[in-house]
């Protein structure tokens, strides 16, 4: 779970990153040729990170979905590494970490709308979200980035828990610490439930929690007895 983003509210409601990407594209009517050739490039990568994964992804792969040669791809893109790291940087930090409603009656329902954002993000894009482990195994300075992304929001979750209970402010510490353990639960669940093979835990969740509002009411539960000591309050 991520960092606050700039305002995409522009751009439809969609949990799927390809039709984002592709909405934004048709959206710029500005783009010149060169630009547009750039996009299809992008375009035709996110959909084969979806279905292969970065590990087996093939420039050549890239080149015949996006109809383009080997050496118009060099034009824009240094190489895979280069390409794949532009476009999950915008993964994470533009579409993932997107701002959820500000109607948000209670801290609870806050919390809730975040969850299952994430939850449905997670699940519509569930090749993209491996990707993201592949690639911060493969390549170490994207593996910092990641962390560094997910421990600024966890510090903002954290202070913001703070100016809701300033009476908490000389236990702001040990609230940043509590948002990095249920922050951790959250990715390390996205992960066993979308791109592992855990039946185990698919069963529990099919008879505990078996869509994404009910999971993400469930997590939800977790979280905020966990920061605030106490079950969330009867809407």
């Amino acid at each position: 779970m991520l960092k606050d983003t700039p305002d995409h509210s522009e751009l439809p409601e969609t949990t799927s990153f390809r039709d984002w990407v592709s909405a934004r594209q048709k959206g710029d009517t500005s783009r010149r040729k060169g630009e547009k050739t750039r996009d299809r490039i992008r375009l035709a990568t996110i959909e084969l990170l979806n279905e292969v994964g970065y590990v087996d992804l093939k420039v050549s792969d890239i080149c015949r979905r996006a109809k383009v040669t080997t050496p118009v791809l060099y034009l824009y893109f240094n190489g895979k590494e280069t390409l794949v790291g532009d476009i999950l940087k915008e993964f994470l930090n533009d579409f993932m970490s997107r701002s959820t409603s500000t109607r948000a009656r209670s801290a609870y329902q806050a919390i809730y709308e975040a969850n299952l954002q994430w939850l449905r993000g997670a699940r519509s894009n569930a090749g993209l979200m491996k990707c993201l482990l592949q690639f911060s195994d493969q390549v170490p300075e994207f593996g910092r980035l990641f962390a560094d992304t997910n421990n600024l929001w966890y510090l903002r979750v954290a202070q913001s828990i703070v100016r809701r209970q300033p009476n908490a402010a000389a236990k702001l510490s040990v609230i940043h610490l509590q948002v990095h353990a249920l922050g951790a639960m959250m990715d390390e669940l996205t992960r066993k439930i979308f791109t592992g093979s855990d039946a185990e835990l698919r069963r529990l969740i099919g008879g505990v929690a078996p869509d994404d509002e009910k999971l993400a009411g469930f997590l939800s539960v977790i979280w905020y007895r966990t920061l605030y000591a106490t079950d969330p309050p009867h809407d």
